[in-house]
């Protein structure tokens, strides 16, 4: 045991190293802080309603929207004048022929153009929003989603990105290695596929597949996870100095022995639950200290409820988070849990470290 649990260091330290170029959880500064923007309103029974906020961006973004409403237009009325000509409701000549052809040609190249394009400025402009609207709660739409997350992972509007996430915790006699492998945005969801890496210095077998097993538990939940988010709130300062996230999570985990978990036969688990995130920087935001609570329902089979060492294989989960960022290293630390299962709450205070893009 003691020498998997040296592999593991190795591994960690490794993992580490190459984890310096993917980004994570570190809400940055706000970019649209100090600059002055007029909010665009119009009237709707007689009452004022925001339409949107008059940034760079949005200009270009309705200049493109034009653009793209008049190749659309031009695009349907060469399709229209083909198509009569070939049901026979219209004769065009060889001549006319050819230049809707080409009028068509160039719409669709434009067009091929000017869309990509456009989803990036909607994507930023949808960024630009929550950072000057400072409240959103219960208003994330697929855009604002995706924006959100943006925010948090610093995706740069990438739909799916790969090695985004990698930490490590470290209990009194176990630790692990937590790896985002792919993640990316699914219509109002965030979804990633990641896995892990526990082990215990215990010599006794079944104290190390309980250790193991927390381990897992308080980390990620299995050797395989798959989890999805939805944002339910972000509430900020104006130079995003002080945050609040909240989230939905669902999670589903396996832990197969054929990846060097110690356990007998197969185990998985479901859960769902809603999580809160709150922190506050020094101005120039190279200290920042957060706080994180998460509290779940946890549905498993009964291999893994057995090696929790527990009788009940649905129970509830839950924990406090304490830690801090400096510059780009995050250390965390699990300061309480509380559970319906008795023996899984407050068993050690359990360290983890991460190394920020």
């Amino acid at each position: 045991m003691k020498t998997k649990l040296l592999a593991l260091c190795v591994l960690l330290l490794s993992t580490i190293a190459q984890a310096q170029h993917v980004p994570s959880f570190k809400i940055k500064d706000n970019p649209t802080y100090g600059i002055k923007v007029v909010p665009n309103k119009s009237v709707e029974n007689g009452k004022e309603v925001f339409d949107y906020y008059l940034t760079i961006t949005m200009i270009e973004k309705l200049k493109l929207e034009k653009k793209k409403k008049k190749f659309d237009s031009i695009s349907k009325n060469s399709l229209s004048q083909l198509h009569n000509d070939v049901i026979g409701a219209a004769t065009l000549t060889s001549s006319q022929i050819a230049a809707y052809e080409k009028e068509l040609k160039i719409a669709r190249d434009s067009l091929a153009i000017i869309e990509p394009k456009l989803d990036t400025l909607s994507n930023k402009y949808q960024i630009e929003e929550l950072q000057l609207k400072k409240t959103s709660i219960l208003s994330f739409n697929t855009k604002r989603a995706r924006a959100f997350f943006d925010i948090l992972h610093d995706n740069k509007g990438e739909r799916f990105s790969v090695l985004n996430n990698t930490g490590f915790t470290i209990g009194n006699n176990s630790g692990s290695i937590y790896s985002e492998l792919v993640s990316g945005n699914l219509s109002i969801f965030r979804v990633t596929l990641g896995a892990m890496i526990s082990s215990s210095s215990s010599d006794n077998l079944d104290n190390a597949k309980q250790e193991e097993a927390y381990q897992r538990l308080i980390s990620n939940g299995g050797n395989t996870v798959l989890s999805i988010q939805y944002p339910l709130a972000y509430i900020h300062s104006g130079n995003n100095q002080f945050n609040f996230v909240s989230r939905l999570n669902a999670k589903g985990t396996a832990d197969f022995p054929e990846f060097g978990t110690t356990t007998d036969d197969f185990a998985g688990s479901a859960s769902f639950g809603i999580d809160f995130y709150a922190d506050a920087a020094l101005t120039n935001n190279q200290l920042r200290f957060f706080g994180t609570f998460n509290y779940n329902q946890v549905f498993g089979t009964g291999e893994f409820s057995n090696n929790l060492g527990i009788n009940d294989s649905s129970f509830t989960f839950g924990q406090l988070t304490l830690g801090l960022v400096f510059n780009n290293i995050k250390l965390s630390f699990i300061v309480a849990t509380i559970s319906s299962e008795s023996s899984l709450e407050n068993k050690s205070v359990v360290a983890g470290g991460q190394v920020l893009h």
